[in-house]
């Protein structure tokens, strides 16, 4: 041995300073007594003030994590048995609102004059143990997305997917409760369609409202993820009922898109426990959402398809004979022929804009604002629409073209739309009726009309008649004064596309 380099070993000085240098604490525990010798550094390892340590084991346990106390406590009392190495990794106890901190302890029995003592180090593996635990979480979200990505691709049944998809990740995120929450047609609620740990008879029945009143609401509002820490101290929305019922405290929330700018729903998950969920967890819940997203574009594209073809031959006779009528009323024997066909035209016009969207969408229920804004192209500039974005059946829709139509007329004959300057509103919405039914509502408003005895009285008056009243079993009301009103209300309830 170079004797050169054998004082700095035994000197007690330089050793401590390295040890202290290298963040490793040193211990020694007489066994079966409540002493414990350690390096004036040891307090500092385990983030503690000076003091923190009076040199009893009692102290020592103390700042041991509740959750981890019994592991240590075994893998001490196994290595003084066996005389095997003494290895563990453990927690501190928290302090105030510190995080914990992650201490590798690794030593050996040995015996000193005939007293056995159990002595080793310790030293802070917070970092490497909240990066292992970064990369285990990662690979246990990449592999339930794979999951469920190859699920998705083989299984045709939509709802399926959707119930496999709240299992994995209530088991990627290890939480009690998950959900999946669909756009309602009307625009006005959010539909729980799938579901892991609600009460019974919640999934298939529950709603969450829209707005700021829920998280869900709130979701479809933001840009981006929603995370909530405390659902108690949250001050974005209030906590829906279903959520409160439930004790949920901390979750998150995503988007699940649609076919075009309306979203298919939200995929959220939720713990009864505090959590820290952070920017790699909602990354994969999003990826979840979009699986989720490309199945239900898959499911709607093969609806469409199906129904498409099942609709060409009876939609185009049906065309064929609303084409008829509307020429044997504009045709008349007492009609000026170049102002019936213009007046034919424009209808046609009309008839085409509206089966042309809806035929775009595979006569499925269709975005009601589109129509509103295919119909009223002419006009764009001068029409004021409030609405939420609901869904009509597209029948339904067809024949609102049609009654759109006719009211536009109607306005550029003796309203706002015949002055350069005129501009009309329209406005709609679901509502409830008294027997619990869905009506759909819709209201035109002109502020200028010019009274005429053949105000409302021709074939535009008859047509929206017999469409809303006699087709639809639903009621049409006018008020004429200064202005002039349109109001309608047809049951949803009663159709059944």
């Amino acid at each position: 041995m170079d004797r050169s380099v054998t004082p700095f070993l035994q000197d007690s000085t330089a050793l401590l300073d390295a040890i202290e240098r290298c963040g490793v604490g040193v211990w020694r525990w007489k066994v079966d007594t409540n002493h414990l010798d350690w390096t004036r550094n040891l307090e500092a390892v385990h983030r503690l003030p000076a003091g923190s340590f009076d040199g009893t084991l009692a102290s020592f346990t103390q700042d041991i994590h509740p959750d981890d106390v019994d592991a240590v406590w075994t893998a001490i009392n196994e290595a003084v048995a066996s005389d095997q190495p003494y290895d563990i990794t453990y927690r501190t106890s928290p302090h105030g609102n510190s995080e914990p901190v992650w201490i590798h302890a690794c030593g050996a029995t040995v015996v000193v004059d005939g007293t056995k003592y159990l002595t080793g180090t310790c030293r802070e593996v917070t970092e490497e143990v909240l990066k292992e635990e970064e990369l285990r979480k990662r690979l246990r979200h990449l592999d339930g997305i794979t999951e469920l990505g190859s699920f998705a691709l083989g299984e045709s049944d939509f709802q399926e997917v959707l119930n496999r998809a709240v299992d994995v990740a209530a088991s990627i995120f290890g939480v009690p409760l998950t959900k999946i929450l669909q756009f309602g047609s009307a625009a006005d609620r959010l539909e729980l369609k799938a579901g892991l740990g609600w009460k019974d008879g919640l999934v298939g029945n529950a709603t969450v409202g829209i707005d700021s009143e829920s998280q869900a609401g709130y979701t479809l509002l933001a840009h981006g993820p929603v995370i909530v820490d405390d659902l108690l101290t949250e001050h974005r929305f209030s906590g829906p009922p279903l959520l409160i019922e439930h004790g949920v405290r901390s979750g998150m929330s995503v988007v699940i898109e649609g076919m075009g700018v309306r979203p298919f729903g939200v995929f959220g998950i939720h713990d009864t426990r505090i959590r820290k969920f952070d920017e790699t967890d909602a990354g994969s819940l999003q990826s979840l959402a979009n699986i989720i997203a490309n199945a239900a574009r898959q499911v709607e594209a093969l609806r469409r398809q199906e129904l498409l073809t099942r609709e060409i031959a009876h939609r185009s006779n049906n065309l064929l004979q609303v084409v008829g009528v509307i020429a044997r009323q504009t045709f008349t024997k007492d009609a000026d022929p170049a102002t019936a066909s213009a007046t034919f035209g424009e209808r046609l016009s009309a008839i085409s804009r509206a089966n042309r969207l809806i035929s775009q969408g595979g006569w499925m229920p269709t975005r009601f604002k589109e129509l509103v804004d295919e119909v009223m192209l002419p006009y764009q500039e001068r029409v004021e629409t409030s609405g939420r974005d609901i869904l009509l059946p597209p029948k339904l829709c067809f024949d609102i073209g049609l009654v759109l139509h006719e009211l536009a007329t109607n306005s550029i004959k003796y309203g706002s739309l015949g002055s350069e300057a005129g501009g009309i509103s329209i406005t709609w919405k679901v509502t409830e009726g008294s027997d619990g039914s869905r009506l759909f509502e819709l209201e035109w408003n002109d502020p200028e009309t010019r009274p005429t005895k053949q105000h409302g009285t021709g074939f535009g008056r008859r047509l929206k008649r017999s469409l809303i009243e006699q087709k639809w079993g639903g009621t049409m009301e006018i008020a004429l004064g200064e202005r002039y009103q349109f109001h309608c209300s047809i049951p949803l309830s009663e159709i059944n596309d």
